[in-house]
């Protein structure tokens, strides 16, 4: 698959990943968005702190040099892995299929996400 069709693929992958209700209303601030908890479902979730990361890294998904990508990228810390179950807070609605969360605690570091990683 070309470079130009697998960026396509991706792209309407998170076009078509459909959004939690609570990420619909544009209305809700983010402060009554984060107070709702939200768990990890899927066991190969990961988030990066830049937007730009995951999306790199989302392209990357289908091509062979992703594993060594992503380990590279979770290896300095740009990135990290959540463990199925975990429990986050959604601090910004994403939109093409993507969520901005925080882990619960004292760390105010947030990572972004596939939204269908978190439900």
């Amino acid at each position: 698959m070309s470079r130009v069709g697998a960026v396509f693929l991706t792209v309407l992958t998170l076009a078509a990943t459909p959004v939690a209700a609570e990420t619909v209303t544009t209305a809700t601030p983010a402060a009554t968005v984060s107070a709702v908890p939200h768990r990890i479902v899927r066991e190969a979730a990961w988030g990066c702190r830049e937007k730009n990361d995951v999306l790199d890294l989302l392209f990357q998904g289908i091509s062979v040099s992703f594993d060594g990508k992503l380990a590279a990228a979770l290896a300095d810390g740009r990135c990290v892995a959540f463990k199925s179950g975990e429990d986050v807070m959604i601090v910004e609605p994403g939109a093409n299929g993507l969520v901005r969360v925080q882990r619960p605690g004292p760390s105010a570091v947030a990572y972004w996400t596939a939204t269908r990683n978190v439900n």
